[in-house]
C-alpha cells in the first residue's frame, strides 16, 4: 500500500477517534443506552484538540505524497509513469479519505 494511502487512513482514524467525544453520545443515546454509558464518551473530550491536530497533518503528509513532483523512480528498472487507472484510483481514495476526514471533524460543532 502506497505511503499517501496509509496517511490518509490515518487521518481518518485520527478524526473518528477526535469526534467519538461528541457523536458518541448522541449515538449511544439513539440506540437506547443509557446516561452512563453516553457520559463514558464525553471521557473522550480531552481527545478532541489533539486527534484534529494528529488528522490535519497526516491530511496534510498525504496530500505532499501524492502531489509532490517525483524527481527519480521509487522502483529499481521501473519507470515512473505508472499506470493510467491506478494513479486515478489513489487520488480517488485520497480525496474520499480526505472528505470524511473534514466531514468527521466537523460534526462536533454542529450536533
Amino acid at each position: 500500500m502506497k505511503k499517501e494511502n496509509l496517511t490518509g487512513m490515518g487521518a481518518l482514524i485520527a478524526s473518528g477517534i477526535g469526534g467519538v467525544c461528541c457523536v458518541g453520545p448522541a449515538i449511544l443515546a439513539g440506540l437506547g443506552f443509557g446516561a452512563g454509558a453516553a457520559g463514558f464518551a464525553r471521557g473522550f473530550g480531552v481527545l478532541h484538540m489533539p486527534m484534529t491536530v494528529m488528522a490535519l497533518a497526516l491530511l496534510g503528509a498525504a496530500l505532499y505524497l501524492r502531489f509532490r513532483k517525483k524527481t527519480v523512480c521509487e522502483e529499481e528498472n521501473a519507470c515512473c509513469a505508472a499506470a493510467p487507472g491506478n494513479a486515478s484510483r489513489r487520488s480517488v481514495f485520497l480525496w474520499t479519505a480526505a472528505s470524511l476526514t473534514v466531514v468527521l471533524l466537523l460534526i462536533p460543532y454542529f450536533l
